[in-house]
């Protein structure tokens, strides 16, 4: 570097001193707005999966009370199926989305029904067992028959006056008013909501609802979910980043809002090209005016060397505009003058 033209030394100077701003902006404006869209398009994922486990709980919860209060009552604990079958059969009517409500005594055989069909075996069924075994609430999902769409089975258990159980009252549900919840979500072209069940097995999906119960288990969007503990992560599918955050009901099941990565961060880039050309912008002016003040400070020095070099050689009376500068190079220049004129009259006391 010193072996450069000062203008150049200064010049490189200049630039130099200029990095230390211009690195504290591109700290502000990029690594900092990269942080704060990634946040933010976070907590746009984390409201929006707290909104949908929030109404995923609100909509179980309203059931199971309802299903709780309706098997406490004495038509219900009666155990007489015709009993049974008259209150069953107002349930559809007010619960639009309750197709089928029925009784199942200890031994699975049902004895009231809300659809009036013949009664039928359920000692087989997941929800049973649980609430035989004990369990104060018992559910499984399964692929309806006549809609081929996830239908919800939830029970509680019925009791004699003794509080021993006698049996169990389940509700079979579709799961549409859920459903239209995922579905009514989108951020941006690529956001959307997925619904499983306990077992990781897709319920809904963006718009739809599962024609079969596909098990995620080992996908990369649930594996990784796994992981991170209701805390927002990344995940990577078919080639594409996603970010994403899932969160667990009160009943088990799992809701993950997702969204492509470069989507989510589209502001940013935005924000980012617009500082990289702020700041390209500015190293420009910065060269601009560093090369202009580094030539308007070489110049003049510039100068004043030929003009020394000419005196070395005898030229005294050389005219050095320098000297009317009001600054250092103005008083080096008046130095040489009156070194020049000093010169010339030795050089005449010498002659004499």
């Amino acid at each position: 570097m010193f072996g450069m033209q000062m203008k150049y030394r200064v010049l490189a100077f200049m630039l130099l001193v200029a990095l230390i701003p211009l690195g504290g902006l591109w700290y502000i404006s990029v690594y900092k707005a990269q942080q704060n869209s990634l946040a933010e398009a976070n907590l746009l994922l984390k409201n929006s999966v707290n909104a949908l486990a929030e109404r995923a709980d609100d909509w179980y919860t309203a059931n199971l009370l309802a299903l709780q209060q309706i098997s406490s009552t004495a038509d219900i604990r009666s155990m007489d199926g015709a009993r049974q079958s008259l209150l069953l059969q107002t349930i559809p009517e007010h619960y639009k989305h309750i197709y089928l409500a029925f009784v199942a005594a200890s031994n699975g055989q049902s004895l009231g029904r809300s659809d009036g069909k013949p009664t039928q075996q359920y000692g087989d069924r997941e929800y049973f067992k649980e609430i035989m075994s004990g369990q104060l609430v018992g559910s499984q999902v399964a692929i309806g028959k006549t809609s081929g769409k996830p239908t919800y089975i939830v029970a509680v258990p019925v009791y004699d006056t003794d509080r021993q159980r006698r049996g169990i009252l389940a509700f079979a549900m579709t799961l549409e008013e859920v459903s239209k919840q995922i579905a009514e979500l989108h951020l941006g072209n690529t956001g959307f909501a997925t619904l499983l069940d306990a077992k990781n097995r897709v319920l809904a999906k963006g718009h739809e609802l599962a024609s079969e119960l596909q098990d995620m288990s080992a996908s990369p969007m649930v594996s990784a979910a796994l992981n991170a503990n209701e805390k927002p992560y990344e995940f990577v599918d078919q080639g594409t980043t996603y970010l994403a955050i899932s969160k667990t009901t009160k009943h088990g099941w799992r809701i993950v809002v997702q969204q492509e990565k470069e989507e989510a961060l589209l502001s940013m880039r935005s924000n980012l090209q617009h500082a990289f050309l702020f700041i390209g912008l500015t190293v420009v002016a910065v060269i601009l005016v560093a090369f202009a003040c580094a030539a308007g400070l070489t110049r003049p020095i510039n100068n004043l060397t030929q003009i020394t070099e000419r005196m070395s050689k005898g030229e005294l009376g050389v005219t050095i505009n320098e000297t009317l500068r009001r600054d250092e190079i103005g008083a080096l220049a008046r130095s040489i003058e009156r070194m020049g004129i000093s010169l010339e009259m030795a050089f005449k006391r010498m002659r004499k």
